[in-house]
């Protein structure tokens, strides 16, 4: 039976998140997106006291230990901000100190770049904002640790220099996000019946993601999936938000583009790795997915 936990594991390998920024509330850090092809996912911690977040326009509470995982990109969650808005100041509502008149609230807020290009119809899979509370959270030792190492470090030294912290951000954010998605299943949460919660399609997108260079054709995914074709392409399409072939597609070119930016194997090589026929089968999908050819990818990204 396919465990949530290996869906995510897998899922997230292919967006290859890389941790771009961490800051405190106190000691906000300039951000600025870097173009169409950048997102940012972001997790907000309270690390002390209450905090509230903007979520679009409502109130959203954390309390002590609590963590928000935030996986749609910074762009299209902070809409009307300005490009230079600092973070977390543009999600925080407030910063009071409590009835007692202790120290204010103090938030950590990190920034987690993935590849618009191919990741964006993943982001569907999650809702806009997810919860991760502390008594969760406590119960995972290593989520729980790495929290409290990064609250600790930041201490010491604002800026983020350690590369070793870098992976615990990644790290953080990949726990914390199966913490939330598999609470908010056993809670029934109507933001948890997706993708991730139908167990055909789950099994669909896992071998989607983990098979991707064979042939993966709409017949084995259906079988994977236990449906006939026109039921499977229905119901990705409405979960996913797109047929299975375009985000079948989507995956081939993160990870070749990933191969051509990180090794020097031709084209050729390439396309037989990510599960094409030909170079000209990954150079149509190129155009249509990325929007430039191969080539231009491996000279751009250098």
């Amino acid at each position: 039976m396919l465990q949530q936990a290996d869906l995510l594991i897998a899922l997230l390998t292919r967006v290859r998140l890389e941790a771009r920024f961490v800051c405190e509330s106190g000691r906000p850090q300039r951000w600025r997106e870097g173009g169409a092809d950048s997102a940012n996912a972001l997790f907000v911690y309270a690390a002390r006291g209450r905090a509230e977040l903007d979520d679009r326009g409502r109130a959203l509470v954390l309390q002590e230990g609590d963590l928000a995982l935030l996986p749609h990109s910074v762009a299209e969650r902070m809409g009307g901000a300005a490009a230079d808005a600092e973070l977390p100041a543009a999600l925080l509502r407030g910063e009071a100190a409590d009835a007692h008149g202790a120290a204010a609230p103090r938030v950590l807020c990190a920034g987690l770049h993935y590849d618009a290009t191919s990741a964006m119809p993943l982001c569907r899979l999650f809702a806009p904002v997810m919860i991760a509370p502390a008594a969760a959270i406590a119960g995972e030792p290593m989520l729980s640790h790495a929290l409290h190492g990064l609250s600790r470090e930041l201490e010491r030294a604002p800026a983020l220099r350690n590369p070793v912290l870098l992976r615990a951000l990644e790290l953080i954010y990949a726990l914390a996000l199966e913490l939330a998605v598999a609470g908010a299943v056993r809670a029934g949460e109507e933001q948890a019946d997706t993708a991730l919660r139908d167990p055909r399609i789950a099994r669909c997108l896992y071998y989607m993601y983990t098979h991707f260079g064979e042939k993966c054709s709409l017949e084995e995914l259906a079988a994977h999936a236990g449906l006939s074709k026109s039921a499977l392409s229905a119901r990705f399409n409405a979960l996913v938000g797109e047929p299975p072939a375009r985000h079948l597609a989507r995956i081939r070119v993160a990870e070749a583009r990933r191969l051509l930016r990180t090794t020097d194997l031709s084209q050729e090589a390439v396309a037989q790795q990510v599960g094409y026929a030909s170079v000209v089968g990954m150079h149509l999908a190129f155009r249509s997915i990325a929007g430039e050819p191969p080539g231009a990818a491996r000279r751009r990204e250098g």
